[in-house]
């Protein structure tokens, strides 16, 4: 794959878990408001998810990417997933219960990996100094920190409850 359909790939990734979350969430909010429940619950769990779900995409793309492409190229790529939920982001909090600066620290954190996963991609291409290596060991290590944030989404949720 080129640098323009990495990048394409990555925006088009990031409007889709964007626009799947905010589905999820009006349908979700629908419910909550007909049996007289807490929307704002909904909202938080729908910001949680979206942290989620691009934090993943994150780990399994970032480190790729910067094997790949370098530092510069995959950073960009990677901002390219983060940035285009942001107005979702936006609407999300602001029908939630989620303090403020909570939810921009979340968001400060998913634009400090987009910078550090690509970098430890480069490094890591650098070391082997070949690309197919690198690129296989760069997917398994993304993978193994998707799964982390999975397996320990119970710990860090606490936060929003």
């Amino acid at each position: 794959m080129n640098e323009a359909l990495d990048r394409r790939v990555a925006a088009l990734t990031g409007l889709a878990l964007a626009g799947a979350v905010a589905w999820w969430w009006l349908g979700s909010t629908r419910i909550a408001l007909d049996r007289a429940s807490d929307a704002g619950r909904v909202a938080a769990d729908a910001l949680q998810a979206l942290w989620l779900v691009r934090g993943m995409a994150l780990a399994v793309l970032g480190v790729r990417s910067g094997a790949l492409r370098g530092w510069r190229s995959g950073m960009e790529a990677q901002w390219l997933l983060v940035v285009p939920a942001w107005p979702v982001v936006v609407l999300v909090w602001s029908a939630s219960t989620v303090p403020l600066p909570l939810a921009a620290g979340v968001e400060l954190l998913l634009m400090a990996a987009s910078v550090v996963l690509p970098l430890m991609g480069q490094g890591l291409r650098r070391a082997l100094r070949r690309a197919e290596p690198a690129e296989v060991i760069a997917t398994a290590i993304g993978l193994a920190m998707a799964c982390s944030a999975w397996l320990t989404r119970d710990l860090w949720v606490l936060t929003l409850r």
